[in-house]
């Protein structure tokens, strides 16, 4: 395993350098075939390439990327005729530069900058910009004006003025690609147009020797409101390449100030860093103001999601016949909630067909047709039929993606002028009993909110729909309803590793109210919840699944979980059947390294620290149980973490004992986890925690969850 761990780090190392050197080569033969303006180069996009690289990896990998540079650098010197010392020099300064300028970023925003944020992008403007390259003009101005015999305050600005554009041209861009290229591939035509533009326009002020506000702005304008600071920063490429290249042509708007021809390319290329800054605020400016628009708009709907939930929760406990059910449905998901179309269906006993046991919001013309009205059958093509073949959602965002898949069934979907489609699994141990199908009649998105929504739904219905079809026995039913509730095994997320251990308290009917949760959120966040209905059955089941579905919808809004806390508080007292429940939450924040957590009456979290194998107790969050208290408010804790730490989250059957007090139990469990190596199989850790902390038999359920991060 060694072998192959140096191997890969080998492997990846030569990767890096090649990532970094060929870019490099392309870059600085560039600058002096086309920007030499006399004293060597003047735009050094080359710049933006290294001290981009060094934010986007490890500190351990610089050395490797100082390497690339000092290779290409020697190499491309020794072949335009310049001497060993000189090129030494440039070496030097050009290793320095991305070395200052990196640090002093990644010591500032504590890790790589996100440039969409103002604070980061005027951190790395200073750093990255204007102190690194400053650091590395005075190297390479000092080594330029002993080479050329120049004044060295012009060759230093000179230096300095390339190097800074360099990294504000062609490191924003790479920075930004992961958050924002998305942007540019879908206005992929509109994107070139905006670089055409820029480059032609630029050209004939130059040429002209008009002023380049005149025509540029308006395209830099164009292009931070249509396509984000990606947009701006790519235009800003052009400008400074268009600008150098009429400069060294001979064509240059700043000849009229009293400084040689490097000062002034110097002069205009600091124009060109403001011009390109402006458009990147401006940009930023703009995209917060449609992001804040855009958050009222999904805090609107996720609140009336969250309300429609809590009254279909509400209407569908007290459904025990198909008819009351399909009432519910309609009236709740198809007038509340935004769907213009819906079915839900079961499969016939013997599983050839799929009957559909509630429909609304189809056209007549659908409807009246016997083919579609009475069912399909299992054989069939479709939205439908496929979900319950395969067990898994089926998404369709457009009806032309339709088409492609189910082109013999499409029809149905065009004659109820429906756009986009959603079948959700309705499942009993696994195993697809039904389907429901929500259609909208505008395109939608079918984002993480809508798919948790239809989630949400769906597990209602399944219920309510038990409770109708099985409700003389019980056992089958505790067993459909924990499994539509709870996932076998948690879904998979990146940047953590989670493992669950869930065992109810009455083995036979296999029915408790303990639950767990964990969501991956937008940004890269990751939600983390476990919780503990009070009581067994039936109702404790209805009660849980409403407080896990409605604490994913509100951590998708973006809650923090002292807030989600304190919403919850107010929607179980509305909506669940009378009883308390305790809540612990915590949301991963990856781009900070920060947990945030909060507690409703619920046991304290460990956290295993990878670096010393140390467990502490999470204990600086605290807050009443979910239910009783009205107006209940929360504290949050938030503790730094770092890849290899584990969380461990439980709930209150794993620590109570009988003849022994909760402060016992927990030490135990903080004993065993601290005797973890790290790198445990995390399901088979939970289980052996459950084992022997709480064997049966066992009076109340018990739930562990541990999440390794990193």
């Amino acid at each position: 395993m060694s072998g192959q761990s140096a191997r890969y780090r080998i492997g990846y190392a030569a990767s890096l350098f090649g990532w970094v050197a060929v870019p490099y080569l392309a870059g600085s033969v560039l600058s002096w075939e086309t920007f030499g303006a006399g004293i060597g180069p003047a735009f050094f996009p080359p710049a933006g390439v290294t001290v981009a690289a060094m934010l986007l990896t490890r500190r351990a990998l610089w050395p490797v990327i100082v390497a690339a540079v000092v290779v290409i650098e020697l190499a491309v010197d020794f072949h335009y005729g310049t001497g060993l010392p000189t090129a030494a020099g440039y070496a030097l300064a050009n290793s320095v530069e991305p070395l200052i300028g990196a640090s002093l970023v990644r010591a500032w925003c504590k890790g790589p900058p996100d440039l969409r944020e103002r604070n980061d992008l005027a951190r790395f403007v200073a750093g990255a910009m204007v102190l690194g390259p400053l650091a590395g003009g005075v190297i390479g101005g000092l080594v330029t004006a002993a080479h050329e015999h120049t004044w060295w305050p012009i060759a230093i600005l000179h230096w300095w003025a390339g190097s800074g554009v360099g990294v504000l041209m062609v490191g924003a861009p790479i920075l930004l690609w992961r958050f924002q290229s998305q942007i540019l591939r879908s206005r992929i035509f509109e994107t070139f147009a905006v670089l055409f533009a820029m480059g032609g326009l630029s050209v004939v002020a130059f040429r002209l020797e008009l002023p380049p506000a005149l025509f540029l702005l308006p395209v830099m304008a164009w292009a931070a409101l249509r396509l984000d600071m990606i947009g701006a920063a790519l235009c800003g490429g052009v400008l400074a390449f268009t600008a150098n290249l009429m400069a060294n042509l001979g064509y240059t708007t700043f000849e009229n100030l009293d400084l040689r021809a490097p000062g002034q390319l110097a002069v205009a290329q600091a124009f060109i860093a403001v011009v390109v800054l402006v458009a990147m605020l401006t940009a930023q400016e703009a995209a917060g103001r449609v992001t804040a628009v855009r958050q009222r708009q999904a805090e609107r709907r996720e609140r009336a999601r969250l309300e429609t939930l809590a009254n279909l929760g509400r209407l569908l406990s007290g459904a025990f016949t198909q008819k009351q059910i399909s009432d519910a449905i309609v009236g709740q998901v198809i007038n509340d909630a935004g769907a213009q179309a819906l079915t839900v269906g079961l499969v016939n006993d013997e599983r050839t067909r799929l009957e559909w046991v509630a429909m609304g919001g189809y056209p007549d013309v659908v409807t009246e047709q016997d083919q579609f009205a009475g069912g399909v059958m299992l054989t069939d093509s479709s939205a439908a039929t496929d979900t319950v073949r395969t067990g898994k959602p089926v998404v369709v965002r457009t009806v032309a993606e339709y088409r492609r898949r189910y082109p013999d069934n499409a029809k149905w979907l065009v004659a109820s002028g429906g756009a986009s489609v959603v079948g959700w699994p309705l499942t009993v141990g696994g195993k697809a009993i039904g389907v429901l199908v929500l259609a909208w009649s505008e395109p939608q998105p079918l984002d993480t909110a809508q798919l948790a929504y239809t989630s949400a739904v769906a597990t209602m219905i399944g219920q309510a729909l038990v409770r109708a079809r099985m409700y003389a026995d019980e056992h089958a039913r505790a067993a459909v309803l924990q499994a539509a509730v709870l996932p076998s095994s948690p879904a998979i997320i990146a940047g953590v590793n989670v493992g669950v251990s869930y065992e109810p308290a009455d083995t036979v009917q296999g029915l408790g109210g303990d639950w767990y949760d964990a969501l991956e959120l937008p940004h890269g966040r990751t939600y983390l919840a476990v919780g503990d209905v009070v009581g067994h059955g039936l109702p404790a089941v209805e009660d849980m699944a409403q407080l896990r579905s409605a604490g994913r919808a509100m951590a998708l809004q973006g809650l923090p979980p002292a807030q989600l806390l304190a919403e919850l508080n107010t929607f179980a007292r509305l909506a669940s059947n009378g009883k308390f429940a305790t809540m612990g939450v915590a949301v991963l924040d990856p781009s900070s390294g920060t947990l945030s957590y909060a507690s409703a009456g619920h046991p304290p979290p460990l956290l295993r620290r990878s670096s010393t194998g140390m467990v502490i107790r999470l204990t600086g969050a605290h807050g009443p149980v979910l239910g009783p208290v009205d107006r209940a408010s929360y504290s949050e804790g938030r503790v730094e973490v770092r890849d290899g730490d584990i969380l461990v989250m439980y709930t209150d059957g794993l620590i109570e004992r009988r003849g022994q007090d909760i402060e016992s139990g927990m030490t135990r469990v903080q004993k065993l986890v601290t005797q973890w190596n790290g790198e445990e199989f995390l399901p088979s850790a939970c289980r052996l925690l459950t084992q022997t902390l709480a064997p049966p038999p066992r009076d109340d359920d018990v739930c562990v969850v541990a999440v390794r991060f990193g």
